[in-house]
């Protein structure tokens, strides 16, 4: 919905106390009103417990203080990921393989649902912004019955799906055999993984970024431990190999979606969900849950998309199963930079989406470029010191020669394109917050679906330039989606946008 530019933008507060949207935007109330019994609202200080406010104050010390949780869990993210690819690295390259191509199939079928967290955080923001903590609470528990629901369904699917989808990538052998298992292991946590990005997104979303770091503080520990025992066996429990990895994830998830359900209810957090109310679906929530998260998702699904493209290519390449390994392990250390852009797109939503729900426009893009400018400078820093030092990082993980040798060259171009990566992620992140999930969407189509592999095609098996070729066709998309990116939000059609 469009802004009526002819709207007085002085008169937000008192079209607020009137029951308005910011610029006249009027609520429905027999579509979207929320019916909260008196004695149970949430009152304003609840939401603000634990919360960051950026619609007023210094702005960079506003966002220093979002973001350092968010980028702190990132890296610890990053940690349990490397963790895991460290001790099944231990197994051959084959092992290493069948992770890194089943996390691709895994995360192209997930990012449908995590739709639900990126609408959840962009309306739990603007219902900050715009001091709502009783539609603040009942989004978050229209994301609990979502999440509960479509993880049910996610067991058997992904069960079913897992040797034929990863068949499909041209997987055979061990790999296929280690794929398969650890795939059909890590469906059976899909509850608790999507309770586990929801609820932290929700609260990010209020300005709270620091239960969920502190929450993946202990769920890291839990796991790194559960996983080393899984994997390798210890006392009663057997080896599992790589299997055991995603048993961990199973285990150290489910504990934290219980942790964080209660963390929500307790009413000690920024947001607080009364367990005693109604726990019917809301249609209208799920609506703009969708509405707003659909083209986010389907970007997310088309970046691993293109992922598995790009695997399928190296697959078919000399270097096959090696160029897979070497990139797997090059990804461990790339991931380092894309979590922390994640983190800052992260950032950048919540900034914009509590300033767009203050009606606050100006304030919403300079905390963007706020973002942006920090994005480039760090991931900048990032890329050169993996370069520099690329031959032990590569190392650090495998010690096989043409394993080593191809991660080389992976990682030399993941990160050059690092910072284009990043800055096209906060730009994203400045855009989804306003409400505009499309135009990311569309960036990402066109460079990262279209342009990355055709041109990794192109070079590494038309042209025989093998895993190289393919890893250059990547680094140009990332470039040119920074490109595209950008120059839609310096357009600033975002600005006109409503929810």
């Amino acid at each position: 919905m469009t802004k009526d530019p002819n709207t007085d933008n002085n008169n937000h507060n008192n079209n607020n106390n009137l029951g308005l949207r910011p610029n006249g935007y009027t609520i429905t109330e027999d579509s979207e009103a929320i019916h909260t019994p008196v004695s149970g609202m949430v009152t304003p200080e609840t939401t603000k417990r634990g919360g960051v406010d950026l619609t007023e104050g210094h702005l960079l010390k506003g966002i220093a203080l979002l973001s350092w949780p968010i980028v702190t869990g990132a890296v610890l993210n990053w940690i349990m990921g490397g963790a895991d690819t460290k001790m099944v690295s231990s197994l051959g390259p084959e092992a290493i393989a069948a992770v890194g191509q089943s996390q691709g199939i895994i995360f192209t079928i997930m990012a449908i649902i995590f739709a639900i967290g990126t609408g959840t955080q962009v309306l739990v923001a603007r219902y900050t912004g715009a001091k709502r903590p009783d539609r603040v609470a009942e989004v978050t528990r229209q994301t609990i019955i979502i999440s509960i629901i479509v993880g049910i369904l996610m067991v058997p699917l992904g069960l079913v799906l897992a040797r034929p989808s990863l068949a499909l990538l041209g997987v055979d052998g061990q790999v296929l055999h280690f794929g398969t298992a650890y795939m059909q292991a890590f469906f059976w946590g899909s509850i608790g993984l999507i309770i586990n990005f929801m609820l932290p997104a929700a609260l990010q979303g209020a300005g709270d970024t620091l239960t969920p770091l502190y929450t993946l503080m202990w769920m890291n520990v839990l796991h790194i431990a559960s996983g080393y025992v899984m994997i390798f066996g210890v006392g009663p429990v057997p080896a599992m190999g790589v299997a055991g990895a995603a048993w961990a994830v199973v285990l150290s998830r489910g504990v934290a979606a219980i942790y964080m359900i209660w963390v929500v209810t307790s009413g000690r957090y920024a947001i607080t969900v009364p367990l005693k109310h109604s726990w019917r679906i809301h249609w209208p929530i799920w609506g703009k849950m969708f509405y707003i998260g659909m083209p986010s998702s389907l970007q997310g699904l088309t970046r691993n998309v293109a992922y598995l493209m790009l695997a399928a290519i190296l697959n078919h390449t000399v270097a096959g199963t090696f160029a897979i390994s070497g990139h797997t392990v090059a990804g461990q250390w790339g991931a380092l930079g894309i979590f922390i852009g994640l983190a800052m797109m992260t950032a950048a939503m919540t900034a914009v989406g509590q300033n767009m729900g203050a009606n606050n426009d100006h304030r919403a893009e300079k905390s963007c470029w706020h973002v942006v400018y920090i994005s480039a400078i760090s991931s900048t820093i990032l890329g050169g010191l993996c370069i520099v030092f690329g031959h032990p990082l590569v190392r650090f993980f495998t010690d096989d020669p043409q394993a080593m040798y191809w991660g080389w060259w992976a990682l030399l171009f993941l990160s050059a394109s690092l910072p284009f990566a990043t800055v096209s992620m906060a730009f994203s992140g400045g855009l989804r917050g306003a409400g505009d999930t499309m135009s990311p969407l569309w960036a990402t189509l066109i460079c990262t679906l279209v342009i990355g592999p055709s041109l990794a095609w192109l070079l590494a098996l038309k042209l025989g330039m093998g895993p190289i070729g393919a890893w250059i066709g990547l680094a140009v998309s990332m470039v040119a989606q920074a490109m595209v990116t950008g120059v839609i939000f310096q357009m600033g059609k975002w600005k006109r946008i409503e929810i």
